[in-house]
């Protein structure tokens, strides 16, 4: 099984960001305790399956002091053994990272840290009202990887919007970024292509017209350009967004993409147990209020067959190792001759390779993962 703690706290709001957090800092040391108690309260949640992942994310889980982290560290170690985990995740942001930082993480068990550098170009990280500069990513990046992270993932964000510059400036602009990062020895690589969500101030901003959306043929040509570069210096593309050389696979993230069973604690955060998904308020105090009392406040959907195979083509299909028709069959024995047609009829397109058990998407296609997963969704 796999644990994911959600730490909802920023220094400040990025512009492009829609996940659930404050800037309030006031009552961190409060949510600390409740997400503490929550690990404790749902620590039957997944029976007795062995834990083999811990991912911190958010917000921004580096902006935690040492000791509270470390509170967080024993009411995991309280409730799951943890000395032989997989992997164990930490997001950061770069201006958090500090050697007496990296050296109090790393005698905690933390194995890998996600980087949020985003981009290099100082214009665009002020645009999207990041807190730290390139000097700081380029810092935090030296420390990182001398400390003996080895497996630690830079965040890249493409198909940045906001200026007047010509699609041959904003190429020069990503490949500049790639560059930086290749003389780093890096072993991952998340690229994300920004998108403008509503409540938000970039959607605000849209919504006044006061921000262009870039076009799909701009977005196309920037993901390529993330595709062939990293492809270039040994990084191979295992997932939509993900890179990764020497096969250091995000662990934890995999998890998700081949349909595995996950806590999730903390607020928004979601779980999902094989039969249902679950997810919590995505309220602070609330959720502090309910964890408090003992009757956390969330949401509970069972699945029915259908769905938990759409999940599982949605996630799955995004990676090399595609989807398993056995699994499919399995949790839905009778599923419709439908599914069988339009799975032919992809193939016929090549858009869908079978090999065996396996079904994929072509690398060349990849950028059609949700399109073609929709075409095999069954209801």
């Amino acid at each position: 099984m796999h644990l994911y703690l959600h730490i909802p706290f920023c220094k400040q709001a990025c512009h492009y960001c829609d996940f659930h957090f404050s800037t309030n800092l006031s009552y961190k040391q409060r949510m600390v305790e409740a997400i503490a108690k929550e690990i404790a309260l749902k620590s039957d949640y997944l029976g007795e399956k062995k834990l083999e992942t811990l991912y911190f994310g958010g917000g921004s889980p580096s902006i935690l002091t040492n000791s509270e982290l470390e509170k967080l560290f024993k009411a995991v170690s309280d409730v799951y053994t943890v000395d032989n985990l997989k992997e164990v995740t930490l997001e950061a942001n770069p201006d958090d990272i500090t050697q007496e930082r990296l050296d109090f993480w790393y005698s905690l068990g933390i194995n890998r840290i996600s980087l949020g550098i985003q981009t290099f170009n100082e214009v665009f990280l002020k645009f999207m009202n990041r807190a730290h500069t390139s000097g700081e990513a380029l810092k935090a990046l030296e420390l990182i990887l001398n400390k003996g992270f080895e497996t630690s993932s830079a965040d890249l964000i493409y198909a940045k919007t906001g200026f007047h510059l010509d699609e041959k400036r904003q190429a020069e602009i990503l490949r500049k970024d790639l560059e930086i990062l290749s003389g780093f020895d890096l072993q991952h690589i998340s690229a994300y292509n920004l998108t403008i969500e509503e409540d938000t101030v970039f959607g605000r901003w849209a919504a006044k017209e006061k921000l262009a959306a870039v076009s799909d043929d701009y977005a196309a040509d920037q993901y390529r350009i993330v595709i062939e570069e990293l492809g270039q210096l040994g990084f191979e593309q295992y997932e939509i967004s993900n890179f990764a050389r020497n096969k250091a696979y995000a662990v934890h993230n995999t998890s998700y993409w081949s349909g595995d069973e996950y806590l999730g604690v903390g607020p928004s955060a979601h779980s999902y147990d094989g039969d249902s998904r679950q997810w919590n308020v995505a309220h602070n105090h609330r959720y502090m209020q309910g964890i408090e009392s003992g009757r956390p406040e969330l949401e509970r959907e069972l699945l029915s067959p259908s769905e938990k195979v759409n999940d599982y083509l949605l996630t799955g299909l995004r990676t090399i190792w595609g989807v398993s028709l056995h699994k499919i069959f399995r949790i839905w024995p009778d599923i419709p001759a439908t599914f069988r047609d339009s799975l032919e009829k992809l193939k016929s397109q090549q858009l869908i390779v079978q090999e065996g058990d396996a079904i994929t998407i072509p690398a060349e296609a990849r950028i059609l993962s949700d399109r073609v997963a929709a075409e095999l969704f069954v209801v």
